[in-house]
């Protein structure tokens, strides 16, 4: 029977309703799963740690490092990893891991759950005892287990408050799919990584814009003498900028002679950002802005932190940022 160790960070997962007001606080998890899950062992040998318990809005880089740490260090000792995360930041976690353990060979699964475990009608149950069975599983990836779905980690967002259904995956199929048995996609699974060796180094100096009709980016002009390093743009379609008035591009070009990298991304869930498709896109990448290609916000957004943190050479975090590390990128 295999050994696996699930990593409690916090979130609705591991918490008790109190009465009378019926407000969530932290639980101990392992009365909980003893209570609620018995047999869970029957599935491997379990071992819990809990770093820090606290709301994922709570959760950043400092917490991600953390739980990286409890992976890396833990390598040897467990066969893969579960790890419980309240939902509404889980994937910026998940897309941290996926780029520091690009040379790790076992399965590292995120999970949580829109109820606690401690409710009877909850989604917390299936959630956990899918991510246990998976991690038990020859999977090299950082996966996030959620419904009936396993999802490559940095492809992920999450796309519900109230369904279980709460995650999905807009540009790559799911890593599995689960009903009576457990489907490995193996043409998704064990794409090959870039060989690369991050450390969980983080810089945050990077700033999103999301254009609306009329916003006039005039408006962050002062951000370009800070302390700025990138700038996330979400366009429109496929990438595409108002284009009536060159002010946009005229934004994209004082950046870029500030040294400042610009990423043009999608206000789209699906589909990939296609610079060369329209004129106002194309401009923008004359001025000098990279494509964010099929990535989501929220992994382009851990990709950069992550990149900048390992690199002062901004010609290294562009190569890295355009080339697909962890299977963020669709190659086709």
């Amino acid at each position: 029977m295999k050994n696996i160790l699930i990593i409690h960070t916090g979130g609705t997962f591991g918490m008790n309703p109190m009465k009378p007001d019926k407000t969530l606080h932290p639980g101990e998890l392992e009365n909980i799963i003893e209570k609620y899950l018995p047999k869970l062992n029957s599935i491997a040998n379990i071992e819990i740690k809990i770093p820090f318990n606290l709301d994922s809005s709570d959760i950043g880089p400092e917490e991600w490092k953390q739980t990286y740490d409890i992976v890396y260090k833990n390598k040897d000792n467990f066969d893969g990893f579960v790890i419980i995360h309240g939902t509404d930041t889980l994937v910026y976690n998940a897309a941290a891991l996926s780029f520091l353990l690009t040379n790790f060979d076992k399965p590292v699964i995120f999970t949580g759950s829109q109820r606690p475990l401690s409710e009877i009608r909850t989604d917390a149950t299936s959630n956990l005892i899918n991510s246990v069975e998976l991690a038990t599983y020859n999977i090299s990836e950082v996966g996030i287990c959620f419904g009936s779905n396993l999802f490559r980690a940095n492809r992920t967002k999450k796309v519900s408050i109230e369904s279980f259904h709460g995650f999905e995956s807009p540009n790559c199929l799911p890593l599995a799919t689960i009903g009576l048995n457990i489907n490995l996609n193996k043409n998704i699974i064990f794409q090959n990584k870039i060989n690369i060796n991050l450390k969980p180094k983080f810089d945050s100096h990077i700033i999103n814009i999301r254009v609306y009709p009329g916003l006039n980016p005039d408006y962050y002009n002062n951000l370009i003498n800070e302390n700025i390093k990138a700038v996330i743009i979400e366009a429109f379609g496929a990438g595409n900028l108002p284009s009536q008035n060159i002010y946009w591009i005229k934004f994209i070009e004082k950046c870029i002679q500030a040294n400042k990298l610009v990423i043009i991304g999608s206000q789209s869930l699906h589909g990939r950002v296609d610079l060369e498709l329209y004129k106002s896109a194309k401009d923008a990448l004359n001025a000098g802005a990279l494509s964010m290609h099929d990535m989501t916000f929220e992994t382009a957004l851990v990709k950069l932190m992550i990149l900048f943190g390992n690199y002062s050479d901004l010609n290294e975090v562009k190569k890295y940022f355009t080339s697909s590390i962890a299977g963020e990128i669709s190659l086709n």
